[in-house]
């Protein structure tokens, strides 16, 4: 017997002349499961035993079908749009921008979801050790930079890009070059101080044209000098953990997906000139849900403090007073290693992350965990200079 013929019966032996608590208990069900059968018998005409949908008659945050696919065409022509957003945050300002209230930025999520429209990433997953990164709380505390390449331009070669970003606000500078030598990477770094502006903090991974030489650990390169003399102070991220530059890291993908694999380039120069009208585009319109929504260049904080046009960089480049860190993972073997020098450091900081500070001043290295400094060993410094004259590069 199903559920439709259980409700007649029922009501049959209740016009009958049984009890209603007899007819429920028969049935294994509750006196309010009868009365509701009853009542709908009594007011409900021929199809009072039949189910009724449990779907509320009217819900308020229901978006209609005109709603939802606006969402969707607006996707679509975002995605036709060179260098242009596709996420919820750019849909919403989009359809604010057509005279559309949008649905919350949640129900466009919801809607590109439901539609097969959203791209799913893999997300870091931290591992629960505490990580020192730099404190950001303005714009041009921190510059993130990276280099992104080789890539390959069909009739003209190769070029890498030198790109760097700001944690604060995510303006950026795009900064493509023919070769990755420390020639091209303080000419991208020149440049992006004179728009983005001086930041306290440049960093960066452990590649050997930032730090200068192996074989002399002590004497520091030319990006390092540069950003000594510039009163920048240099971040060196721990050894093979590029996501440490999560911010620059997710830009060089924008960069790939969204420029370089998106139209075709007849020169390296016609190159340039695109990577310029991507950088301005990026600043103007890209919205960051981590910026409220807004773009770059709203949230800048507008108290830049810009590298003079004028800068050229002096005959002789020595190491001026200022501090460079290395951010590094102690393992079991508790040894720090700075540049390819290893030093022992005490068991305390086993599966730790330590913060080293070179001090030009005081020619020492300190080493400090959390709030602590635990560890000082002595670094002196060269006095030789980079004789720019003679191109010693």
């Amino acid at each position: 017997m199903n559920e439709k013929q259980l409700r007649e019966n029922a009501i049959k032996r209740y016009e009958n002349g049984e009890s209603p608590k007899a007819i429920y208990q028969s049935f294994g069900k509750s006196e309010a499961w009868f009365f509701k059968w009853l009542k709908r018998y009594q007011h409900d005409g021929e199809n009072w035993a039949e189910s009724k949908s449990r779907e509320p008659h009217h819900t308020p945050n229901k978006i209609n079908k005109t709603m939802e696919q606006a969402v969707i065409d607006t996707r679509k022509t975002l995605e036709k749009e060179l260098y242009a957003q596709i996420g919820a945050f750019n849909i919403s300002w989009q359809l604010n921008q057509q005279g559309i209230t949008p649905p919350p930025i949640p129900t466009i999520n919801k809607i590109l979801k439901r539609n097969n429209l959203v791209r799913k990433g893999v997300k870091y997953q931290p591992k629960g050790v505490t990580y020192p990164a730099p404190e950001v709380h303005t714009s041009n505390d921190l510059h993130q930079f990276d280099i992104i390449g080789p890539r390959y331009l069909k009739t003209d070669g190769r070029f890498y890009s030198a790109n760097i970003i700001d944690a604060h606000d995510r303006r950026c500078s795009v900064n493509p070059m023919r070769r990755k030598n420390r020639i091209d990477i303080i000419a991208a770094l020149v440049r992006c101080w004179q728009t983005l502006g001086l930041p306290v903090y440049l960093q960066m991974d452990n590649m050997l044209p930032t730090r200068g030489s192996n074989r002399y650990p002590h004497s520091f390169g030319l990006v390092i000098r540069l950003c000594l003399k510039l009163g920048i102070q240099p971040v060196f991220i721990p050894v093979q953990e590029p996501w440490r530059n999560a911010i620059i890291e997710h830009f060089q993908n924008v960069f790939d997906k969204k420029f370089f694999r998106v139209q075709y380039f007849k020169n390296f120069n016609h190159l340039l000139k695109q990577a310029k009208g991507f950088e301005t585009f990026h600043n103007r319109n890209y919205r960051y849900s981590t910026l409220g929504a807004k773009t770059p260049v709203e949230k800048c904080s507008n108290n830049v403090r810009l590298l003079s046009e004028n800068f050229t960089l002096p005959e002789k480049l020595i190491i001026t007073p200022g501090l460079v860190h290395a951010i590094r993972f102690i393992r079991s073997n508790l040894i720090l290693d700075v540049f390819g020098e290893k030093l022992a450091v005490p068991r305390d900081v086993e599966y730790e992350y330590v913060w080293a500070t070179i001090d030009k001043t005081q020619e020492k290295l300190f080493v400090k965990h959390d709030v602590t400094t635990f560890a000082e060993f002595k670094y002196p410094l060269p006095a030789t200079s980079i004789d720019m004259s003679k191109n010693e590069l």
